[in-house]
């Protein structure tokens, strides 16, 4: 979720005023083109919508998060989202809307990457309540820190486990440090 956190802080959350996927997809690819870490080449959108040819990319009801896998030696994964009220024709074959759509650019040395933070967000998804939560928002800013609280959630889940070993590699390493003293 951290992915999504740095997306947040740079301002890369944007209310979608078109209601189609491909449109959806464009805009988003663009801004994620524009960040300047990417390259010009990248082709994000085209990857997007070649990715989504496999699969659909709705993760749970009211969200989707479509991607662009591609060539690159880059450390880091960048996001854009697109919020919309009504709803994205997302073509789930359900009839149910997309509000929230989380566009990725990954580098492919960033594939474990990509799986963390995906797991990160679903787990804040299911914590949270989902979509439902936003879907009450009235502005962008509301969505935002609604948002914001997905992004708690996850880094708290996840913390826990993180201060744990952590504890346990500091009295590992206590315990070594005793056994090179003279007294140890």
């Amino acid at each position: 979720m951290r992915i999504l956190l740095e997306a947040l802080q740079a301002g890369r959350l944007f209310e979608l005023t078109e209601t189609s996927k491909r449109s959806t997809f464009e805009f988003l690819g663009r801004v994620l083109e524009a960040i300047p870490e990417i390259p010009d080449d990248s082709g994000v959108v085209e990857a997007m919508f070649a990715r989504e040819q496999l699969g659909n990319t709705a993760i749970a009801p009211g969200v989707a998060c479509p991607h662009a896998r591609v060539e690159g030696t880059s450390d880091n994964i960048y996001c854009a989202l697109g919020w919309s009220q009504q709803g994205i024709d997302y073509e789930t074959g359900d009839n149910n809307r997309i509000h929230l759509v989380v566009a990725y650019w990954i580098p492919d040395g960033q594939r474990v990457g990509f799986l963390k933070e995906m797991s990160g967000l679903a787990k804040a998804i299911v914590a949270t309540g989902g979509i439902e939560t936003l879907k009450k928002c009235e502005t962008l800013g509301e969505v935002r820190h609604g948002l914001l609280d997905w992004v708690t959630v996850a880094l708290n889940e996840t913390t826990p486990d993180a201060r744990a070993r952590m504890l346990r590699l500091s009295a590992k390493s206590v315990e070594e440090g005793k056994k090179d003293t003279p007294n140890g």
